[in-house]
């Protein structure tokens, strides 16, 4: 008993302490009304998908609010309201925020119950040339439509479990609404929040994104064939073979690698396709095949002119009626002869021209 004794003005004066020390730190954390007034914002009943934000805010001031503030933020939110509904809530009388919340929901809130907004969440899945990004903000959208309606209407102590159900079916909805396999790779991650999961799908997303461009660029940067084609090729000046005054032109393999003029081209693969360039195994230029080469044909064509010359010149062949008629002549002209010794003049003249005739 005397411990106890000798203890009490310990516990009086800690109890004493204590009060003060809590008197002063709520004097400290009591904000100032002219801070309270800011956070309400202005709500126009014309607007219903306001009403939510405008029930947070109002939420938010009252509870940081004191008793004697409490009455001034209650006429400063009444005043706040204005648009065609304004005058059914001046209209009653609201002696506490409780009174004026309650009824700005049942007057200005959604159509759609708690039960119509569970069956939209459920029925969402990702469409067709829809992002993953698209798809998640209409999914969160609608999870947040459900929260904000459970904190306005729910007020018993089954306001936690009907949230925590919320996130758990906003999660299930997205991942399994999800077209493409990023929906297998977020069911092994096991992942507990909606948010969670959709930065990781996004990410995910971008990331093979970047990858498809980068394939697709490198696709057009190869080339087709196995040989791969030289970018650039140097100039390189002409040779002249004086011997035969031709001109030769530089050739390349496949490998970018000078060929002599004297060697053929070489063809790497059995597959040679027509984008490699022509070679003459005639005349070895590039450009054509020995089927066309020019010189091919040139020089065959005096090899046979050639042959032709060597060959004896056939005998000539004389008209057979220039030879009858040449020997008519000569007849003729020696029968005249022999009767001009003989015959007259007269007879001579007339034989002339019978000969003639």
């Amino acid at each position: 008993m005397t411990k106890e004794i000798k203890n009490e003005p310990c516990n009086q004066l800690y109890s004493e302490l204590s009060s003060f020390f809590e008197a002063s730190y709520k004097a400290k954390m009591t904000l100032d009304i002219s801070t309270l007034l800011k956070l309400i914002p202005a709500f126009d009943t014309d607007k219903n998908d306001q009403i939510y934000r405008f029930v947070r805010s109002c939420d938010s001031a009252f509870k940081l609010a004191t008793e004697d503030q409490k009455a001034i933020l209650l006429v400063y939110t009444l005043n706040n309201i204005t648009g065609s509904g304004a005058s059914d809530v001046h209209s009653k009388q609201h002696i506490c925020w409780t009174s004026l919340r309650t009824f700005l929901i049942d007057r200005f809130s959604n159509v759609k119950t708690i039960p119509h907004l569970n069956l939209e969440l459920q029925s969402l899945f990702q469409r067709p040339n829809e992002s993953i990004t698209e798809y998640f903000h209409r999914v969160d959208l609608c999870r947040s439509k459900i929260i904000e309606k459970l904190n306005a209407e729910i007020i018993d102590d089954t306001l936690s479990g009907r949230l925590a159900t919320t996130e758990e079916t906003a999660l299930s909805v997205f991942v399994n609404g999800l077209s493409s396999d990023i929906g297998t790779m977020l069911r092994t991650k096991g992942f507990t929040a909606l948010a969670e999961a959709g930065r990781f799908a996004m990410q995910e997303d971008k990331i093979r994104a970047m990858n498809n461009a980068r394939q697709t660029l490198f696709r057009l940067a190869v080339p087709t064939n196995n040989a791969r084609q030289p970018l650039f090729r140097p100039t390189v000046p002409r040779h002249t073979n004086n011997s035969t005054h031709r001109t030769i032109i530089p050739r390349y393999n496949s490998n970018n690698r000078f060929t002599p003029p004297n060697q053929p081209h070489p063809q790497t693969n059995s597959n040679f396709t027509a984008q490699n360039p022509k070679i003459c195994n005639y005349c070895k230029n590039v450009g054509h095949e020995i089927a066309d080469c020019r010189k091919r044909a040139y020089n065959n064509n005096l090899r046979n002119n050639q042959a032709q010359k060597a060959l004896p010149a056939p005998p000539a062949q004389v008209n057979n009626l220039n030879s009858w008629a040449t020997n008519e002549m000569s007849n003729s002209l020696e029968i005249a002869t022999v009767s001009c010794s003989q015959t007259p003049t007269h007879l001579l003249t007339q034989d002339i021209d019978n000969l003639q005739l």
